[in-house]
């Protein structure tokens, strides 16, 4: 039985991955030690769902329509750069959530409930809504980034309006995942 890895992510309009491509070229002049996401694959995810059959994909999305289909489109404003676990020991650099940051918990939490119900297992850590930039793999250069971060940690994307989730499916490539679109659903306002 074929299988893929999979997430339930809200897709970034291009005109933003551009400006995170910006930020990323920015933060890379530290030559900091860090495998960067490539601007077209950045996202926020909702759910990663791991490795899933077909026939899961199918039950998921007969559970998450109803969901995501009730839901009213909302603004979404991508806000301020930081990082996990720690600004002095970043592994994991991402930009936040400003307006929208409430919205977004609870559609994750719907969908995590929805997911749930049909089979899939819930995630134990709280969710932090938030787009990774990259992810750091040692510590040569961490100074330099530390500080390039603190230099950038208001930076402002701009927003814009949800009115859709995709089921997304993602390759693992050596020069990155690659991330294609199986389902979108949308959301009230799209149902036209």
């Amino acid at each position: 039985m074929e299988r893929i890895r999979s997430f339930i992510a809200i897709e970034v309009p291009q005109t933003l991955q551009a400006r995170m491509g910006e930020l990323q070229r920015e933060l890379k002049r530290t030559e900091a030690d860090v495998k960067w996401v490539r601007p077209e694959g950045i996202h926020l995810t909702l759910k990663f769902l791991g490795s899933i059959s077909l026939e899961d994909i199918e039950k998921l999305t007969l559970a998450i329509t109803p969901v995501v289909v009730a839901w009213v489109p909302f603004e979404m404003k991508i806000f301020s750069l930081g990082c996990f676990p720690s600004s002095r020991n970043p592994r994991v650099l991402w930009l936040g959530v400003d307006r929208g940051g409430p919205e977004v918990l609870s559609l994750q939490k719907a969908i995590e409930n929805k997911a749930a119900e049909v089979g899939f297992l819930s995630e134990t850590k709280p969710f932090k809504p938030h787009l990774t930039l990259g992810r750091v793999r040692s510590a040569k250069g961490m100074n330099p980034l530390i500080q390039a971060m603190e230099k950038h940690k208001d930076a402002e994307i701009g927003s814009f309006r949800v009115k859709e989730v995709h089921l997304f499916q993602s390759e693992l490539k050596p020069s990155g995942a690659v991330h294609t679109k199986l389902r979108a659903f949308l959301m009230r306002e799209n149902q036209e």
